[in-house]
């Protein structure tokens, strides 16, 4: 009887070994395959042209292909690298508070994601009969954190908690807007989860191919 038991134990820890290998490898994986030097998952290149002062997307309204195997948020760092179409004026890419922004921006016609695939971006638009130009973004006191200027710019940005958004303008607030936008995010607990899960199984496993020599 006791060595029945034995043997179960040395069947489920062998069992359990295999899906913390699997898991561990899978990460590890995927981490060596779709990440660039600086650890980011990239979406392929998009080419953006609004109608408006601004483009607005939440983080989570972002998707990046392939799709990310584990939750992203609080845990990530999300970049843009975009650039205008033309030579002025420049761009600018923002982060700040979603009511600040809507704030700031009411009043004024600009477009919002809803989707990002690797061709395109699915936009809608919010209008207003006021025709308000918004200020120059530059010139605003709102932004967790900015970049602006003349060719590419890029903005790295850690997600925090809280509803915030993402903003492109053109730096003088001017419309419209054409220009070209990849975005990455980087998790950088991936590889050590990874690491830790094949090492979790090996040990797993060495138990269980314990246990099963004993029963047998």
């Amino acid at each position: 009887m006791l060595r029945l038991l034995v043997g179960l134990i040395g069947v489920t820890s062998v069992l359990v070994a295999g899906s913390l290998l699997f898991g561990g490898g899978s990460l590890l994986w995927f981490d060596a395959a779709f990440t660039d030097e600086d650890g980011f998952i990239n979406s392929a290149p998009v080419d953006v042209d609004v109608d408006g002062y601004a483009l607005v997307a939440g983080p989570t309204e972002i998707d990046i292909e392939p799709e990310f195997p584990i939750e992203v948020g609080g845990l990530a760092t999300i970049r843009i690298r975009a650039e205008s179409q033309s030579a002025t004026p420049g761009i600018f890419l923002g982060v700040a508070e979603a009511t600040a922004l809507e704030a700031y921006l009411d009043g004024s016609t600009y477009a919002v994601v809803e989707d990002l695939d690797e061709e395109s971006l699915e936009l809608t638009y919010r209008t207003s009969e006021d025709g308000v130009i918004p200020a120059s973004p530059t010139t605003v006191d709102l932004w967790s954190s900015s970049t602006h200027g003349t060719g590419e710019q890029v903005l790295e940005w850690e997600i925090e908690s809280g509803d915030y958004a993402l903003v492109v303008m053109n730096e003088t607030g001017s419309e419209p807007m054409a220009f070209e936008a990849t975005v990455g995010v980087r998790v950088p607990l991936v590889r050590p989860i990874g690491v830790g899960l094949l090492i979790g199984g090996g040990i797993t496993l060495a138990l269980g191919t314990i246990l099963l020599a004993i029963a047998l």
